[in-house]
């Protein structure tokens, strides 16, 4: 089964290279020219990214837009403009239970669980054919616009992010790795430059509430025997403690161990030293790529008398430096651009603009970080 997915892949991304001039069908990556990066929402805002200076982006992509033309249309404009303004792309895929209006077999489940996204359906042969076809739909429309790809989001907590229902931890880690693969097999085959991510919270050693959470330290080992042979990267989430702080370098849960609750920028040597082991090396024997694709600093904190903007900024640019001086780290994305008012509404003012998209101090802070 899977060498048949395989050569669909590659026949699927060589149709549509032929339909497509010469020059957009060469393998495509787009090397940041630092680790500076920001989550943003849509073309509206690729202007600003620039105005801040930084060298790439992480943006979302519901696996509902791919069977909307005007949706489809709309995110190629939006990676077109990041393209002419040189930055460097990281698409997040994550299935929505929107899509099951459009493609329900992309679902694991008949029924929404309250979830905010779903793992790909990869329990049944129908399942895996409707996720290798939108992989093949997304990865062969955005081949040359996209450098990096991100499968899911935050897959060690499948109670919110990633759900199949209720399962031990080698299934759940069996059927990732099935669906991850999949898109893997997809982007490699229309782009081999491209690099693909595994997705994973800032929590390290929980182990396994009811089948449905699990820790990091246990999910990796597993999902490094199904996945190996691949080049598979990590996306870790390295926010603050505590969400509604910007401060991390005084976290309690963040120790300087390999059994630490926590990995966030106050020890995120943890990590990497981790992913150093002879074991967990690419298959060229190298440590594998690493991505901070999301962390955010709030200039709205109860615990430290409500606005704090001036912390935030000092906050990011010692995160910003902290991943810096880890050589493996490739991108550190904030989270986000501008403020949303339901994060607010939590305390989680992560944005450099405000709602009205006035620049924040961490605005300045941030655009400076680095030089």
């Amino acid at each position: 089964m899977k060498v048949k997915g395989r050569m669909i892949a590659v026949f699927t991304a060589a149709a549509v290279c032929l339909s497509m001039p010469m020059e957009a069908c060469a393998d495509y990556y787009k090397e940041p020219k630092d680790i500076k990066g920001v989550l943003i929402n849509g073309e509206p805002e690729v202007s600003k990214a620039a105005e801040l200076g930084v060298s790439q982006v992480i943006t979302n992509f519901p696996m509902s837009w791919a069977y909307q033309a005007d949706r489809m249309n709309a995110y190629e404009s939006y990676l077109n403009a990041l393209k002419r303004a040189d930055i460097s792309v990281t698409v997040i895929v994550l299935n929505d239970w929107e899509v099951s209006a459009y493609h329900p077999s992309l679902l694991p489940v008949a029924e929404p669980s309250g979830a905010n996204y779903y793992a790909f359906d990869t329990l049944d042969d129908e399942g895996l054919a409707a996720t290798r076809a939108a992989a093949d739909r997304v990865t062969g429309r955005f081949r040359n616009l996209v450098s990096n790809w991100v499968i899911g989001n935050e897959v060690n907590d499948g109670q919110a992010w990633n759900y199949i229902g209720p399962m031990d931890i080698d299934t759940y880690c069996t059927h990732y790795a099935l669906a991850f693969r999949t898109w893997y097999d997809s982007i490699k085959a229309s782009n081999s430059l491209a690099r693909v991510y595994i997705p994973f919270d800032f929590r390290w050693n929980t182990g396994q509430v009811a089948g449905l959470k699990f820790g990091v330290m246990d999910m990796l080992p597993r999902l490094n025997s199904l996945l190996r042979d691949t080049d598979y990267g990590i996306a870790w989430h390295a926010y603050p403690e505590e969400f509604d702080s910007p401060v991390f370098s005084d976290d309690r849960h963040a120790l300087e161990r390999g059994d630490t609750y926590i990995i966030n920028l106050k020890n995120l040597h943890v990590l990497t030293d981790y992913m150093g082991q002879a074991d967990m090396l690419s298959p060229a024997g190298t440590v594998r790529h690493l991505i901070l694709s999301e962390q955010g600093f709030t200039s709205l904190s109860p615990a430290h008398g409500g606005e704090c903007q001036e912390l935030q900024a000092q906050c990011i640019a010692e995160a910003y430096q902290a991943a810096a001086a880890n050589p493996y780290v490739e991108a550190f994305m904030l989270n986000r651009l501008t403020d949303e008012q339901v994060l607010i509404d939590q305390n989680y003012a992560f944005g450099l603009l405000d709602v009205n998209e006035n620049k924040k101090l961490s605005w300045e802070s941030y655009r400076d970080a680095g030089k």
